[in-house]
């Protein structure tokens, strides 16, 4: 930058800048599923920014086999105001803990540091939350085509990070929001993420009734990011 603020620590790691917003838990929250597989959360107030907030989930070890098949972000561009999330079976009732995030601040505090932005946008509060980022790896292996207690015939990927969660940490969902493509097909495949408690990493299961070609072998290099909210 030509001017402005840049807060380094001892470690030289760059901690405030005026030019790049940090990432902000804005809220945080429970969701819980009743009398259907969708679970809904509305946000305390509009998140205002153009770029949809990331969404970071934590589901419940007491509910291991639920698989999380969708996630949307409800609202515009502007005016996001919630999320619901879906499970894969009509009887699983999704449950966990969860905080949205965006790259930006929002007034929380009465008096500390606020830096402003150009166009008036708020680029630091010291009372907005900082979401640390823990670990993240996006290389996927394919482990074969299982018989799935609930759900019949899958396809099942397992993340390459093997580490067990923290009590305050949380994994993204955006990128695991939608289907697979099948090879050579003109549909998709119904997908279901989930932190594996026992195995400690994230499982992709692509629900198919076909063992061979129902799904790629490859599924490309979608982000594992896990983050801790402090005090949650």
């Amino acid at each position: 930058m030509t001017y402005g603020l840049i807060a380094r620590n001892g470690d030289n790691y760059l901690q405030i800048d005026s030019d790049s917003p940090r990432l902000c838990a804005i809220y945080n929250g429970t969701y819980q599923a009743v009398g259907s597989r969708v679970a809904s959360v509305n946000f305390p107030a509009p998140i205002t920014t153009q770029e949809p907030p990331c969404i970071f989930i934590r589901n419940t070890p007491n509910r291991p086999d639920d698989l999380y098949d969708a996630m949307v972000i409800t609202g515009s561009e502007g005016n996001w105001t919630g999320f619901y999330i879906s499970a894969n079976n009509i009887n699983w009732r999704p449950e966990g803990k969860w905080f949205a995030a965006v790259f930006g601040s929002v007034a929380q505090s009465d008096y500390g540091l606020r830096i402003w932005g150009p166009a008036g946008e708020i680029i630091f509060d010291s009372g907005s939350t900082p979401v640390v980022v823990t670990k993240a790896n996006q290389s996927w292996a394919y482990a074969g085509f299982i018989q799935n207690p609930t759900l019949g015939g899958s396809h099942l990927y397992n993340n390459a990070m093997v580490a067990p969660m923290a009590e305050d940490e949380y994994f993204m969902i955006n990128p695991f929001s939608r289907g697979l493509l099948q090879p050579q097909q003109i549909n998709w495949t119904p997908a279901g993420i989930r932190f594996d408690w026992g195995a400690n990493r994230l499982q992709i299961f692509a629900i198919t009734n076909r063992p061979s070609g129902g799904a790629w072998l490859d599924i490309g290099q979608p982000a594992g990011v896990f983050a801790r909210l402090p005090g949650t």
